[in-house]
Order: C-alpha cells, then structure tokens, then sequence
C-alpha cells in the first residue's frame, strides 16, 4: 500500500510518498481502506517536529489523525462492525497515520458515516469537531448566557465553534480577515473582528470565555477582554510569558481525548442542522506537500482534506 511518511523533521519537501505492507488488524480492530483523510495544523507541527516524541520514536515516521474509509477486514473479537461499513474516527492520542491507503484502528473508536455525508466531508468534521466539543462543552463549559470570543474562527476547529457556540445560545464574536467576515456571519457569529484593521482589546470587554487558536501574543492580549474570573481555553503553541495569567483568570489546555461519544455528538450535530460542513478544498494524494504548503500559511478558510481514494 502507499504511504505518506516523513524522512525528518523540517517542512513540507520531508513528506515522502512510500511502499508499506498493509497492517493486519489485532482481534478488536477493523482494517480500513481510507478514502480520505484530514490535513491538519497539528499534522504540520508533528512533520516539524515541534511535538515531544517516545524513547523509541524513529523515522520514517507516519502522520494524520482523522479519517473516512470503508472496512476492508475484521479482527476475530469485532462485534459491532462488517466488512464494506463505510466509517469515520480519529486515530488514538499519540498515534499517527492516516496519510495512506490502509490503516488499522480499534472498533470502538469509530463509527458509522451516514450515507447524507460524504467521506472528505466526515473526514473534515472528525477531529475538528471532537476539539471543539471538549474544548467549549467541557473545559469551559460555556453557557446560553455567555459571550464566547474565539480567535481564528474560519479554520476548521474555528468553523465548527462558532456553529457550536451559536447552538448553545450564547454570543458569538470571532476574530478573522476581511475575506472571511460573510463566512463566519453565515455561520452564525454574532460579531466578527478584522484583526489586520482592529485591535480586538479596544473593542470587546466583559467577555465570559476564549477559545484560542491562535496562540502567541494573542493569548496574553486575550486577559484584558476577559471578565473577573474569566476563562479561556487554547490549542495553540504560547509564548513562554502567557503561562501566569492574572489573578482569577482560568487558563486550561483541553484534554482532548478520543471517545466514541463525540463522533456521535457530531453526527447528532450535523443531522439536526445545528453544524454544517465548513468549506473543504481537497487534494489528491500525489499533492499532499501542496496541502502541507497551504495549511502552513495559517490562513486556511474551512479544511483541507487529502482525497486517498
């Protein structure tokens, strides 16, 4: 099978398309031929090098961690799975590999693709949804009541927040470019802020909650619109100064663990129409450094998904 594996650390010219022998699943896993699969900012991070590694890390290395794909074989212990399921899931914590034609992963980390989704589209909608439901259901726990400031609102973790935050009933105001302004109005922010133009701390105050995607200096500028007691939540590398926030300021890292359950609460999302698809460009396998290339400008509107099959 072919594979996309990374020879080093560096940018995107270290992305190596490889012939592998195809995995055979343990009793509890299903082989899946991938049909697509996400291109993440954390993707580029881990092709950086800028996530620790284990004591028996070694290249080449794979990468990827959200996908769509139809079973191809079932271990002995699978019960709830068949040979020519169409599914979607996102890989365990710490294991990378979706970027190639088979991949095995266990039963219960994936569930049934509805016939009304595509596979680029569940691909776009796996990881990007599971972040954002921990990040705002869980660590912040955001309320109806609540404005929510969430910074880089037209990515893809970015674009499924909004439309969640918007689903809880509370006031939605998110910073992006100009280009993206009608985007994010569509999808339901109440208030969209053109940071090339304005300088967010001069415009907002009393904000309950930040979800942060942006990192560096954006975080610690973030303390200054927070209410007392204000939380805010981040995804992105800080700055080694935003780790002491002021006094009564709740600053958290979301644990964002795979379960079953936030796949479901995606698909529930998306069937009531609470949740769209953000826009998706796709690329075919061949150009996968092309997609590494524009997901490192940082200023991706939507998703970019590899079109594996």
């Amino acid at each position: 099978m072919k594979v996309v594996n990374i020879k080093s650390f560096g940018g995107s010219d270290v992305l190596q398309v490889q012939e592998m022998p195809k995995p055979e699943p343990k009793p509890e896993e299903v082989l899946i031929e991938v049909y697509a699969a996400s291109v993440n900012p954390a993707d580029c991070k881990m092709r950086e090098g800028a996530y620790p590694v284990s004591s028996d890390f070694s290249f080449p290395c794979s990468i990827g961690r959200d996908f769509s794909g139809v079973v191809a074989k079932c271990g002995t212990k699978v019960d709830n799975i068949k040979i020519g399921d169409a599914i979607f899931g996102v890989l365990p914590r710490g294991v990378e590999g979706t970027y190639q034609e088979y991949l095995t992963i266990d039963q219960n980390l994936v569930v049934t693709k509805p016939k009304n989704l595509s596979h680029v589209e569940a691909a776009a909608l796996a990881l990007t949804g599971l972040t954002s439901l921990v990040s705002i259901e869980e660590s912040l726990k955001l309320k109806s009541n609540e404005r929510i400031l969430i910074h880089g609102g037209a990515g893809g973790v970015g674009s499924f927040s909004v439309q969640l935050a918007r689903h809880i009933g509370s006031e939605v105001i998110t910073t992006a470019s100009q280009v993206n302004h009608e985007y994010l109005l569509d999808l339901g922010a109440n208030q969209v802020i053109d940071y090339n133009k304005y300088d967010f701390t001069k415009i907002l105050k009393n904000i309950d909650v930040v979800f942060d995607l942006i990192g560096g200096d954006v975080h610690t500028r973030s303390w200054k619109v927070l209410k007392p007691n204000g939380k805010i939540a981040y995804i992105a590398p800080l700055s080694n100064k935003s780790n002491s926030p002021p006094s009564g300021i709740q600053s958290m890292r979301p644990d964002v663990q795979r379960d079953k359950k936030y796949l479901l609460k995606i698909l529930n999302l998306f069937e009531i129409g609470a949740v769209r698809v953000p826009q998706i460009e796709t690329y075919p396998f061949a150009l996968v450094k092309k997609a590494h290339d524009l997901v490192d400008t940082q200023h991706v509107r939507g998703k970019v998904v590899l079109k594996i099959k």
